[in-house]
């Protein structure tokens, strides 16, 4: 894939609720902390490389995994320190949750860094306003460029039984060569391995998330509308994979081939998008070529850091 096709893929607006990703790094250039590109901090703090879906190709599958875990890893990965919190909105103690929640999200906006909330999306609350009595968090959410308006009182609310919010704290500096190794051993072990926090009867991920896939398209069984949110989603993941795979090219770690691979799939995954719904027969097929390009790029990421993975046994996802 040549230069210009790579920057039209990863210039492209999303269609679907913001990623964490795009409110990590809003949150992260604003404060001045890093100032690599969107599909680099895809990478390097593994997100991009989640592949999860709902059997029935449901529109939450790209984000059914364990927010607390995976978000304290992504900021992990790159050396931030961050605290978090979550729970469902129709316990009992979600006032208590709540009135907690916005003096964290407050002070750290008076620390000058804005915090990560779940409003339908992954949101990023910038500024607050306290004049009105009642109280309101105001938000990017990537889409508008007018900050929107959510009141202390909605916040947790809507559609999803979810609330959330994480703010960071500090960062250290960290070597990029060890960060971009450790990315693609996570990525052989998220591609291998079923997330634990997902029941396997509803979900499929890594590799087994294709079959999944393929299985439901063949089938006719699936959610129409979910299935093109999320197709829609991982073909911006895998997008931003090929780009970053081309950027974390390092002295001594030839990431060439492994880029090749997955410039593929990100080529596939933009037919697949472009694909009627209806198609069956072409979509499985274009799922076919992704998953064996996939597969291709895991083999290339082992030959990488094959030392690496192979001193830590039968648990490659273990630091």
């Amino acid at each position: 894939m040549n230069t210009d096709a790579l920057h039209i893929m990863s210039s492209r607006k999303s269609t679907y609720p913001r990623s964490y990703v795009d409110a990590m790094h809003t949150i992260l250039t604003k404060a001045g902390w890093m100032d690599c590109t969107r599909p680099m901090l895809s990478g390097m703090t593994v997100n991009g490389f989640r592949f999860s879906v709902n059997r029935r190709l449901s529109e939450e599958s790209p984000t059914a995994y364990n927010w607390h875990a995976e978000h304290f890893l992504a900021a992990d990965f790159i050396g931030v320190t961050c605290s978090s919190s979550m729970g469902f909105n129709f316990v009992p103690t979600f006032p208590l949750y709540r009135k907690q929640a916005i003096l964290d999200i407050k002070a750290s906006i008076d620390r000058g860094i804005g915090a990560i909330i779940w409003h339908e999306g992954f949101v990023v609350a910038e500024t607050y306003d306290d004049q009105d009595g009642e109280g309101a968090l105001l938000y990017s959410d990537g889409f508008s460029e007018q900050l929107q308006r959510l009141s202390y009182a909605a916040f947790g609310g809507g559609p999803s039984p979810y609330w959330y919010y994480q703010v960071m704290e500090s960062r250290i500096s960290m070597d990029d060569a060890a960060v971009i190794k450790e990315s693609f051993l996570q990525a052989i072990f998220k591609w291998e391995t079923h997330d634990l926090t997902l029941p396997e009867q509803d979900y499929a991920c890594g590799r087994a998330a294709y079959e999944a896939i393929i299985n439901a398209l063949e089938s006719g069984d699936y959610d129409r509308e979910g299935a093109k949110v999320t197709f829609d989603y991982y073909e911006e993941a895998k997008r931003d994979i090929s780009v970053y795979m081309r950027e974390a090219e390092l002295p001594h770690l030839a990431t060439g081939a492994a880029a090749a691979c997955y410039e593929q799939v990100a080529e596939l995954f933009s037919h697949i998008i472009g694909t009627d719904i209806e198609d069956s027969e072409r979509l499985c097929q274009l799922f076919r070529e992704a998953l064996q390009a996939e597969e291709q790029a895991i083999k290339q990421l082992r030959l990488l850091v094959r030392e690496e993975a192979d001193n830590r046994f039968h648990d490659i996802g273990l630091r």
